[in-house]
């Protein structure tokens, strides 16, 4: 019974087995994923190191969360399932939305929130997909495995279960259009509404309690998602402030942060640290619970933004979209740069080998919290005494190993554009000596970057070449291999598209222009801007900007085709417009007369319009202090959009009355000014 017992646990620990119905495991540590190398790797929070790899088809960008037993491969396009104990691929399934999900690890997850698809997916045992009905925000996450879910549309606080496979109950709510973020204070969900500047305590029977912020926000503050040391942090952008508010009662008094001029994205709490990630400086910051700064580190450039999260060790860690470096934030708030690279496994010392570097096997990673066991009883009995072995002559030391010329770098890529292609690489082995500089070379050219550089552009490249760019590292002990990458060919952007005009109608802007050459490439779309107005993607060539005020506009066209399953944007073509507010000027005109109106003081109205639909026929109508008089007349646009009427049309007789006349057109009533007729 006690080795079967011990089995047991070892095969729940380990994950080699499903855990056994109310035991539950704290995952340790953090998966991340390397896109160049097609590769998750586990990072140990505590010591910084890389403890495991498995090779996993993922997309660029994807992220990695973990249950129990299991990691998740997450992209846009693919949801890849890997074992934590044996790091194969066990299955891959396609994702509910190609939203970025927020990914959550908790008490009966994984989870993926997709927040503007209102999708919230399990991926743990059971799995599901539970539909919220609405956008979400953030979600927080108890003790007890409980999803709570805030719907901004309509202001309802929303539970999730843990196991469930449906949203249970909404007991909790807020004015619709109040803006704020749930957190949770000693375990338990709190709202921050930061249009009103209050904490509200949520509980299943709605809000129990709210209470000042005791400090002003604004609409854009955004809370982290757990306390910090009893103190919420609240990250406000506009006000370029960090606020730790205090959630007991009495409360202490708000500590405001003064951050830097930069652009800030959190704030995400460990309990004991916050951190905030500065992408203008691109420098990961850290504060502890009064307000002291911990750390500030910078983040290693990649192509595309930084990803900060907290795992269930308390740590917080923070990854790039290539997956290539990650930044460990520990209790106490200091970073560690740890690099995203494969190795390969040292020699394990034989049963009995004697040695300082002899250590133990390394267990597998992420196998959660246990105890130790207890003693299994008396002592066993003693061995039969053996016979004394004869010393054994040790040996000195050997000397340190020099290092020696860097590897070759790890999984080479190419991306062709328009006379230019895009390289990437992963770090190659330094094999004891850091590493300097990498040497990108191909037909023709050369250049050499930073030894922390993964990506570099080369450019000046004649298009319709096919090229393959080889990678060399470079450390104080030399130049290592190279590694190429696969043969791509650059290729011509479309030419400009001619003929661009824009017309205005009452507001209304219509932009035609002729199809460019597409030089090889095949049109995905064209990309039209207008000036403030933003840029639209039509398939065809005409596109209208309506809604436009007074003033004056560049059209601005361009080509985007695809090659190779890449798009790039062709040269511009453009043309400006000036846009009239329609106006209508009433003066006299030329002296006339008839038998209702008599000179000298009859004449004409003399109308000058501007800005009106071009070519067309509008009807003038006058009118006057003395009563309107039914003598309406037509008046010809032209192609600029004026017209002018006098001689045949409107006349008018009495003086000292005021007169004016309008036109109607689709978008309403335009009005003259007001004109008091002379005598004589």
């Amino acid at each position: 019974m006690v080795l079967a017992c011990a089995a047991a646990v070892v095969a729940a620990v380990t994950g080699a087995a499903k855990p056994l119905p109310g035991l539950q495991f704290l995952t340790s540590g953090h998966w991340v994923y390397n896109t160049l190398l097609q590769a998750a790797f586990h990072v140990d929070g505590g010591t910084a190191n890389i403890d495991a790899q498995a090779q996993v088809p993922g997309d660029e960008g994807s992220q990695v969360v973990q249950g129990d037993t299991s990691g998740y491969v997450v992209g846009r396009s693919r949801i890849t399932q890997f074992g934590k104990s044996n790091l194969t691929v066990e299955q891959t399934n396609a994702p509910p939305s190609d939203e970025i999900p927020l990914g959550v690890e908790a008490a009966g997850g994984p989870y993926l929130v997709y927040r503007q698809a209102g999708r919230i997916v399990r991926l743990g045992d059971p799995p599901a997909t539970v539909d919220a009905g609405d956008p979400v925000g953030d979600p927080v996450v108890t003790a007890d495995g409980t999803m709570w879910l805030f719907r901004p549309t309509t202001g309802l606080m929303c539970r999730l279960p843990k196991d469930a496979d449906r949203i249970s109950s909404c007991p909790a709510a807020i004015p619709k259009g109040h803006a704020g973020g749930l957190t949770l204070v000693a375990d338990r969900p709190q709202f921050v509404d930061t249009t009103t500047g209050t904490l509200n305590r949520l509980g299943d029977k709605g809000v129990e309690a709210t209470s000042p912020l005791g400090v002003a926000v604004s609409a854009a503050a955004r809370p982290a998602s757990a306390d910090v040391a009893g103190r919420i942090a609240i990250l406000d952008p506009p006000a370029r402030h960090l606020l730790l508010v205090d959630a007991a009662t009495p409360q202490r008094a708000p500590i405001t942060v003064a951050l830097p001029d930069g652009d800030y994205d959190g704030p995400v709490s460990s309990g004991s640290v916050v951190a905030l990630v500065d992408k203008k400086s691109n420098t990961l910051l850290t504060y502890d619970g009064e307000g002291r700064q911990a750390d500030a580190k910078p983040i290693p450039r990649e192509s595309g933004p930084s990803r900060l999260t907290k795992g269930e060790d308390s740590r917080m860690y923070l990854e790039g979209p290539e997956g290539t470096h990650v930044l460990v934030v520990g209790h106490d708030g200091k970073v560690a740069d740890v690099p995203v690279v494969a190795r390969e496994p040292g020699p394990v010392p034989a049963p009995g080998e004697s040695g300082d570097s002899a250590k133990p096997p390394v267990a597998p990673p992420d196998r959660g919290q246990q105890r130790t066991a207890p003693n299994a009883g008396p002592n066993p009995p003693a061995r039969e005494q053996e016979k004394p072995k004869p010393p054994v002559e040790r040996k000195p030391d050997p000397p340190d190993i020099p290092a020696s010329p860097p590897g070759a770098p790890t999984g080479v890529t190419a991306k062709a554009g328009s006379g230019s292609i895009r390289v990437g690489w992963g770090a190659a082995p330094d094999n004891r000596g850091p590493i300097t500089a990498y040497h990108l070379s191909w037909p023709g050219g050369s250049m050499t970057v930073g030894g922390g550089a993964r990506s570099a552009t080369v450019g000046s490249l004649a298009n319709g070449t096919r090229y393959a760019v080889t990678v060399t590292a470079t450390n104080k002990a030399g130049t290592g291999p190279g590694a190429s990458s696969p043969g791509v060919t650059p290729f011509a952007a479309a030419s400009a598209p001619g003929g661009v005009t824009a017309k205005n109608a009452n507001g209304t802007a219509t932009v035609t222009w002729n199809p460019p050459a597409l030089n090889g490439g095949a049109l995905a779309h064209y990309e039209v801007s207008a000036t403030g107005q933003g840029t639209k993607n039509v398939t065809g060539t005409t596109a209208t900007f309506a809604g436009l005020a007074t003033g004056s506009y560049t059209f601005t066209v361009r080509a985007v085709t695809t090659v190779d399953g890449q798009q790039v944007t062709g040269a511009p073509g453009s043309a400006s417009l000036t846009i009239q507010k329609p106006t209508i000027a009433l003066s006299r005109g030329g002296a006339t007369s008839s038998a209702k109106c008599k000179a000298p003081a009859c004449h004409w109205f003399h109308v000058v319009v501007k800005g009106f639909p071009p070519n067309t026929k509008l009807s003038v109508m006058p009118h006057s202090d003395n009563g309107d008089f039914s003598e309406p007349s037509d008046i010809q646009i032209d192609a600029d959009g004026n017209g002018m009427l006098d001689g045949d049309g409107i006349r008018y007789d009495v003086p000292g009355v005021h007169v004016w006349v309008t036109i109607s057109t689709p978008s309403g009533t335009i009005t003259s000014n007001h004109f008091l007729w002379p005598e004589g």
